[in-house]
């Protein structure tokens, strides 16, 4: 049986589409649960972390350290949907482009879903994932992270030099402890430019 609700994941995918507005589209929403059940079905979800109460040097940064507030405490986390999909989203690439670009955003709603889900098993008092790339933060301070979970070994997600993970679907980060960090569109450095801001919406929904 699936652990995702597809309904309450398509909000995220029609986001990922540019849908600001979230308007509703019959086959748009018939393609999406099509792909949500292919991924659900042929993805390999897999998640690991480490727990640290002590800030690493490459966290010693203004907006991790904004991040983590008071709070030492937080987890270096890995997590991936495996191959499988990026070979699914290649073959619908040369066979359909729409169902392509609909299975991509399906992917990555399905991949922050699943991790939001996995995350609640850990502990209660987990505040938003925080990654690399961030608010202006450097990607490659994804290496580091990637190195200290040894996260090609254990999980297969490869670092490319350009700091681009294979397969696709995948993510590294920090979650905080007991910080009560709230996402917040007003950090973001895209917020001068972002079309969601500008209508009075945002591109997420809390957990």
């Amino acid at each position: 049986m699936s652990l995702v609700n597809y309904s309450d994941i398509s909000h995220m995918v029609y986001s990922y589409l540019g849908y600001r507005d979230l308007s509703r589209d019959e086959a748009i929403d018939k393609l999406i649960v099509e792909c949500l059940e292919e991924i659900d079905r042929i993805s390999s979800f897999q998640y690991i972390y480490q727990e640290y109460d002590y800030i690493l040097d490459f966290l010693k940064k203004d907006k991790y350290l904004k991040y983590l507030g008071n709070s030492t405490s937080y987890l270096l986390c890995a997590t991936t949907l495996g191959a499988q999909i990026d070979k699914r989203s290649k073959y619908y690439q040369m066979k359909d482009m729409v169902k392509m670009c609909v299975f991509d955003a399906c992917a990555s709603a399905y991949l922050e879903y699943r991790a939001d889900l996995y995350e609640r098993t850990i502990r209660d008092d987990l505040s938003f994932r925080f990654c690399p790339g961030y608010q202006g933060t450097e990607v490659a301070d994804i290496r580091p992270i990637h190195e200290i979970l040894k996260a090609d070994k254990r999980i297969g997600i490869i670092l490319l030099d350009s700091n681009l993970m294979v397969p696709q679907k995948s993510m590294i980060g920090i979650v905080g402890i007991k910080n009560n960090a709230k996402k917040s569109c007003y950090d973001c450095f895209l917020a001068s430019k972002c079309d969601y801001l500008k209508e009075g919406l945002r591109c997420y929904r809390e957990k």
